[in-house]
């Protein structure tokens, strides 16, 4: 499937040069697999040498981390996940109603664009400690970004004042894992916008439930 990654119009030479390879890898990745994906083939399909593969990407892991890297923001600028607009209106709009669907949308969509590489990364895992250590920081920073997310509903009273907070950051850390999107699409056949609404209506009740 198309990578749906959408590369600045603009950039050196250099840089377009290395979006063509990252677009090239995550349609070959999401095809063929780890294994099944050799670096010459991505060289073919992104129209360059393979010793510019070589020079760019030391090896094959290094490769699929940024693939994965890209996926998860749609574009290859150096802003990160935390401070783009999406993540602005999720942390700071005025109520409940449009930081949950904020979250919802753009989680969404940020899914969608890392499920196919995702599940490389996850077969990939178990070989690569490259791979190993990223998918390690990115639960970490996931657990980090949804513990942010709810002290900071709570600190503006737009949650349940009696909360169990601790509790409410650990289930939500839980199902906000990328692993959990990946069974509702592959295993219970969701599309996207199930999930969508399925994280937007459970986000509601973890926000709305009181302490017991």
């Amino acid at each position: 499937m198309p990578s749906e990654v959408n590369p600045p119009a603009r950039g050196s030479r250099a840089e377009r040069t290395e979006q063509a390879i990252v677009a090239a890898a995550h349609e070959l990745f999401a095809q063929r697999g780890y294994r099944g994906t050799a670096l010459t083939d991505v060289a073919k399909a992104a129209g360059v040498s393979d010793r510019t593969i070589y020079v760019r990407f030391a090896t094959k892991a290094h490769l699929l981390k940024r693939v994965v890297d890209v996926a998860l923001v749609g574009d290859a600028l150096p802003i990160a996940l935390a401070d783009r607009d999406w993540i602005d209106t999720v942390m700071n709009a005025p109520t409940l109603e449009e930081r949950l669907a904020a979250d919802a949308e753009g989680t969404a969509l940020m899914m969608d664009r890392i499920a196919p590489v995702l599940a490389v990364a996850m077969q990939a895992e178990a070989d690569e400690p490259l791979i190993a250590a990223a998918a390690q920081a990115a639960r970490e920073s996931t657990l980090e970004q949804v513990r942010a997310f709810w002290e900071k509903l709570h600190r503006d009273g737009l949650m349940s004042p009696d909360a169990d907070l601790e509790w409410v950051i650990a289930t939500s850390a839980l199902l906000a894992n990328a692993e959990t999107y990946v069974h509702m699409t592959r295993t219970l056949r969701w599309a996207p916008a199930q999930y969508q609404a399925w994280r937007h209506r459970t986000w509601r009740h973890l926000a709305m439930a009181p302490s017991t």
